[in-house]
């Protein structure tokens, strides 16, 4: 992990592609530099970062972009989320080209078949609610309790709670925007792989937000870990990690990333199976 003040790039994420945290300041831009995005700050030396090496970008806070660098993103099919510093999500990017794509086994002609037809948007929904209660579930198995029985909202509210009883307040919802901006551009990736690039994501007129549901749906394997740390560190055992400090908590969201893109994938395909039937 390679930390500077105003972005962070995790060198050891496995695969040749690695994720980039811009995290914005005054004067911080972004411009296209040939096959590279240089990045540049008042009184510093510019980077360059080879879009053939990102898998995607989460842009956070104040960025100048110009024009041209996200067109290069796109091209290159390196998704771009846009942040607040809350963690709120701004607006997606997606790459033009899908890298990996099979033109004839795509998400995007399930769903576009599917929610036309009458009964469409209910089976999205019924999708949504079994991933959460199998996600549920799983939570439960990793802190040996029964949470099957709890309704997701409440159980959300009881854990944010207990985030902030370890943290306090301010910390724990620093936290909690992180990570929901992180899980945004890890759920805009694989959307991108699955077939769903700029061109198709825009034909999909539906009242709904895959990328925010499958960030959410994703955020509860985040749960458990992210409280056993905290616990860790309220409680002073020796190396607990300071989620506070933004590579700190990225090295831990980082660590987990090829475990939450599998869960990720096949939530995708299960998706696509519920829409076939």
């Amino acid at each position: 992990m390679r930390a500077e003040a105003g972005w962070l790039l995790d060198e050891d994420a496995p695969g040749p592609r690695k994720p980039l945290y811009l995290r914005g300041g005054p004067g911080m831009r972004v411009d296209a530099d040939g096959p590279a995005l240089r990045v540049r700050r008042p009184a510093r030396a510019a980077l360059w970062f080879p879009l053939a090496r990102l898998a995607r970008v989460v842009s956070s806070g104040a960025v100048a972009w110009d024009c041209e660098a996200l067109l290069a993103c796109a091209e290159a099919g390196t998704p771009v989320v846009f942040v607040q510093r809350d963690g709120s999500v701004r607006g997606y990017l997606f790459g033009g080209d899908a890298r990996a794509r099979d033109p004839h086994d795509l998400l995007y002609t399930r769903l576009r078949a599917r929610l036309t037809r009458p009964g469409g948007m209910a089976r999205y929904g019924t999708w949504r609610d079994a991933m959460t209660r199998a996600a549920v579930r799983a939570l439960g198995a990793q802190l040996g309790q029964a949470l099957g029985d709890q309704a997701p909202h409440r159980l959300r509210q009881a854990l944010a709670e207990t985030r902030r009883r370890y943290a306090g307040p301010g910390p724990a919802a620093l936290i909690e925007g992180r990570l929901r901006g992180w899980l945004s551009g890890l759920s805009a990736e694989l959307l991108a792989e699955v077939g769903l690039d700029a061109a198709r994501w825009t034909r999909l007129d539906f009242a709904f937000d895959l990328a925010g549901d499958l960030a959410a749906l994703l955020g509860w394997a985040l749960e458990a870990p992210v409280l056993a740390a905290l616990e860790a560190r309220f409680r002073g055992e020796p190396g607990a990690p300071n989620l506070v400090e933004e590579g700190q908590l990225l090295g831990l969201f980082e660590q987990r990333v090829p475990d939450l893109r599998r869960l990720g994938l096949d939530g995708l395909h299960q998706l696509r199976q519920w829409l076939e039937t």
